[in-house]
């Protein structure tokens, strides 16, 4: 039969070996804990741009305290994202009656889901870097309500009260075309989407898109740009979270 001292002993080690173990437990995250980054929209939002992203918010809040979604799909409208789209009068098509409406939203909120419950987080920061679809295709006049939609959805499924948002403006790329006036107006919609909305705020980037040979430069961002851009937005969103509650 084993002594009372040894077993205290043995007892004593043991809670000794668990409190030195504390510090190493308090490093691990917790989950939900940091801040909470929804990076969507089309062709523009790259791999590149998430790697700046990365960067500049890790450098911030260290790598074990951000979470970054990214959902994106090449050549969509904001419809794709908004299932009770309102179409233009006098389109071709009813694209209000159309069943892709919507069809990009689902694989957003579930992407998000999961990456935890999106209350658990200190923050939310939703990025968008989408529109260049709709300023081409004349549909400028719908975006500013088609986001709000969006904004909301998101905010509603998640259980959010709020959501920072921080919106890419499309580049200078069809100011000087034939879709100068339906680019100019999604320009213009992000920019009072910014202003009206608690929490957020637009970034620059018509220095980004410069392509040797093409004067307006390009659709796409190549990819270094598309890495500053990256950085560029978290810097943004970093900017927000410091500065509200």
């Amino acid at each position: 039969m084993r002594s009372p001292s040894l077993i205290c002993n043995r007892i004593l080690n043991l809670l000794l070996g668990l409190w030195l173990a504390l510090p190493a437990l308090a490093q691990e995250p917790t989950s939900g804990a940091g801040q909470l980054f929804i990076l969507s929209g089309q062709s523009n939002m790259t791999a590149n741009l998430e790697q700046g992203f990365r960067d500049a918010t890790t450098a911030k809040y260290g790598a074990d305290m951000v979470t970054i979604v990214r959902s994106m799909k090449s050549g969509r409208g904001v419809r794709f994202w908004v299932a009770d789209y309102d179409a233009l009068s006098g389109t071709p098509t009813d694209e209000s009656k159309s069943k892709e409406n919507g069809s990009q939203y689902p694989i957003l909120l579930e992407a998000v889901k999961k990456a935890g419950d999106a209350r658990g987080f200190k923050t939310v920061t939703f990025v968008w870097m989408q529109g260049e679809s709709d300023a081409m295709n004349g549909r400028s006049a719908l975006y500013e309500a088609s986001f709000m939609k969006l904004r909301k959805r998101l905010m509603d499924d998640l259980g959010l009260k709020t959501m920072h948002v921080v919106i890419g403006r499309i580049s200078d790329y069809g100011l000087h075309g034939e879709k100068a006036d339906g680019w100019r107006g999604v320009r213009e919609a992000q920019e009072r989407l910014a202003k009206q909305l608690e929490h957020a705020a637009w970034i620059d980037t018509d220095d980004l898109n410069d392509v040797k040979g093409k004067p307006d430069g390009d659709l796409h961002y190549p990819a270094q740009p598309s890495v500053v851009l990256g950085k560029r937005l978290a810097e943004k969103a970093i900017e927000l979270i410091g500065s509200k509650p």
